[in-house]
């Protein structure tokens, strides 16, 4: 009997095993025909080829074949950072890439190159210029000269309820100055520390300085960022705020989530935009950790709810802003949040406890807030739709760019086309409230270049929410549509969406211009506004590129016209923070060498430079937007095909590639970082004649 009681529980665990097995099979897809294996008496002695191995990446779809970007340093360090391909840097190593064929002059001079604060400084604290084993980084506090007195203090708190609260609001002020309040414990003495108070000075002071004349800038200095520049002003403050916040990591509160939304508009400010990138990550993090993807718990009033609501989608509007800018996969993730979006009411406007009046029966100052997430949460689906289909194109080829086959190129901008109506249909909901009007006929939130109506006695930051919504819309429109300004030689005929694309995106560059200079001719609203002018100058990547890529387009004479009211404007904002007088110096250089190719071109026999070989090319044809042989000027409005197009150019040291050396571009290789290798080159063919590691 014991025999027999055995023998039956081995078949009963054999039928277990064999059970087993067949559901792992069924869980892995395995439809083919298997023998079974006998379980082995012993785990000790079965053979490793027995045992079924499950696949973990089997349970997670397939990885996607996106369309490849660049990796390029924009920072002091000579390591490099990835950007994709909806990236202003992506687009400006395409038209360095062209530069380098077109004027037959690779060169690797890294002199002019936007002079920012972040390629002087390793951090925003640094304390001299130079890397960071050099740079003299210190934890002490600020020195009697940085301290500022309780009366500044209440200055640079002032701009923030007139400038940054209207716009970020995640802040209630009535909690905010009572506990400001409290820091002062004694008449006489310096405050107590406090990270947000701490974030929100270093934010104002940065905002406030940029109104200020920078003192002793001559021609020679006028590029020359130092630790006075309005870019960087407040470190000090942002400095002490990241050390008090250090302490919280474990145990975060909203407060903390709220210094970390602040820290990245600074970094941001001050083009640290890597830091900025990684400090969202964090707070992203944060955020979660408190619930704030989550509708808040029912026992909060509805002014602590809708504050919750306020910082969870600023947030999320934020890091899917800069992902888009940066062409970096998005991590805040819409389908695992439940947060309802917030409320613009009256009501709500009341209990918020700040001052502001209402205007309109649908408009509050909280509906800026609501308006521009909406509109991110729009671009936001494009943009994710768009590039899954660029991946659905790219998967069945070896390609990693579109610009390789023009029927893809096509079959990708007609269905952004289809797309862009997410976006428009934004547009035509917007409250009156929160629109510029425009002179004449002109429409608001429209590219037909009207002059903006400004209200003369609307309230400054009723005014600057109506400006920097419009300026938010056109810049992700004009982001969506510029991979298809091509610099490659494709036929016009049956490329309609392509072109219509790269058409859109230069209005909504031109009308970004048209209302900056008009902004900051007539009024003081947009000044010293960083944002802004990185929007400026994105869209001067714009104008430059459709004039490169379309010399004889009916557009290119408006698009040139804009370029130099660009020019202005850089000059303006040059006058109190460096970054932007080397934007200026930049634009002048590139738009001398576009009037050089356009005058070639258009007055001397449709000439241009001479064109390499074909197997040149087509090695080339992953990193440079270029088709064959003659792909180097794109088709023309007027009908006049590259085909047709003979190149004979002298070269000209006064015409260098001035992207090369910005390390925001790259010569025609730039993706494989080969720059180096052609400094002093004067031989065309050393150019094109490399080997691929």
């Amino acid at each position: 009997m014991p025999a027999a009681i055995r023998e039956i529980q081995r078949l009963r665990s054999r039928v277990y095993d064999l059970e087993q097995q067949l559901q792992r099979q069924d869980l892995l897809g395995n439809n083919t025909a298997t023998p079974l294996i006998t379980p082995p008496t012993s785990f000790a002695a079965s053979p490793a080829s027995n045992i079924t191995k499950l696949d973990p990446l089997k349970e997670h779809p397939s990885p996607k074949r996106f369309w490849e970007g660049i990796y390029t340093s924009t920072a002091l360090s000579y390591e490099t950072q990835y950007y994709g391909p909806a990236s202003s840097f992506y687009f400006i190593g395409r038209i360095s890439s062209y530069l380098a064929i077109a004027l037959q002059q690779p060169h690797s001079d890294h002199h002019l190159q936007l002079n920012s604060a972040s390629r002087s400084f390793a951090t925003p604290t640094s304390l001299k210029r130079g890397p960071l084993d050099e740079s003299g980084v210190s934890t002490d506090g600020p020195t009697t000269a940085d301290t500022l007195s309780g009366m500044q203090e209440d200055y640079f708190l002032g701009l923030f309820w007139q400038s940054y609260h209207c716009i970020l609001q995640i802040i209630d002020e009535v909690e905010f100055k009572e506990h400001y309040k409290s820091l002062w414990v004694a008449p006489g003495k310096c405050r107590k520390p406090s990270a947000l108070v701490d974030i929100v000075l270093a934010l104002c002071m940065q905002h406030g300085v940029a109104f200020v004349p920078r003192s002793g800038a001559t021609q020679q200095t006028e590029g020359d960022v130092d630790g006075n520049d309005a870019t960087i002003a407040g470190r000090w403050l942002y400095r002490r705020s990241q050390s008090l916040l250090s302490a919280e990591l474990e145990s975060p509160t909203i407060v903390t989530l709220q210094c970390h939304i602040l820290a990245v508009c600074y970094l941001c400010n001050a083009s640290f935009q890597n830091m900025a990138h990684s400090t969202l990550a964090i707070a992203v993090r944060t955020a979660q950790i408190l619930g704030l993807h989550l509708e808040p718990p029912v026992n909060l009033t509805r002014k602590a709810k809708e504050l919750r609501r306020r910082i969870w989608w600023t947030l999320f509007a934020m890091e899917s802003k800069t992902c888009m800018k940066l062409g970096r996969p998005l991590s805040a993730q819409i389908s695992e949040a439940s947060c309802s979006l917030p409320a613009d009411d009256h009501e709500l406007a009341l209990l918020s406890g700040s001052s502001f009046a209402s205007f309109g029966d649908n408009v509050t100052w909280h509906s800026y807030n609501l308006q521009n997430t909406k509109v991110i949460l729009a671009a936001r689906a494009t943009y994710v739709s768009f590039h899954d289909k660029c991946a659905e194109v790219l998967a069945p080829s070896e390609d990693t760019t579109l610009y390789s086959d023009a029927h893809s190129l096509e079959a990708c901008a007609q269905f952004l086309s289809a797309r862009m109506e997410c976006l428009q249909t934004w547009r035509l909901e917007v409250p009156d409230g929160l629109k510029t009007k425009r002179k004449g006929s002109g429409e608001s939130l429209s590219t037909d270049r009207s002059p903006l109506d400004l209200e003369l006695y609307a309230p400054v930051w009723l005014q600057r929410q109506r400006l920097l919504l419009e300026l938010l819309y056109h810049n992700l429109a004009m982001n969506l549509h510029r991979p298809f300004i091509c610099f490659s030689n494709v036929s016009s005929s049956g490329l309609q969406h392509t072109r219509g694309h790269a058409s859109a995106c230069v209005d909504h560059a031109i009308a970004i211009t048209d209302i900056m200079y008009q902004i900051l001719t007539e009024t003081d609203t947009l000044r010293g506004w960083h944002e802004a002018f990185q929007w400026q100058w994105n869209a001067t990547l714009s104008l430059i590129g459709y004039v490169l890529a379309y010399p004889l387009s009916p557009s290119t004479l408006s698009a040139r016209q804009a370029i130099d009211s660009a020019i202005d404007v850089f000059e303006t904002f040059g006058r109190n923070f460096v970054i932007a007088a080397s934007a200026a110096s930049v634009t002048r250089d590139l738009t001398a060498k576009a009037d050089f190719l356009i005058h070639r071109l258009s007055g001397n026999g449709l000439t241009t430079p001479a064109i390499p070989s074909s197997g040149d090319i087509r090695s080339l044809r992953n990193y440079n937007d270029s088709n064959g042989p003659n792909g180097l000027i794109g088709p023309n409005d007027d009908g006049v095909e590259a085909n047709d197009v003979q190149f004979d150019i002298e070269p000209s040291a006064m015409f260098q590639n001035p992207l090369a050396g910005m390390d925001l571009a790259f010569t025609v290789d730039s993706f494989n970082s080969f720059e180096s290798m052609l400094a002093g080159s004067t031989n065309m063919s050393n150019m094109w004649n490399f080997s691929q590691e």
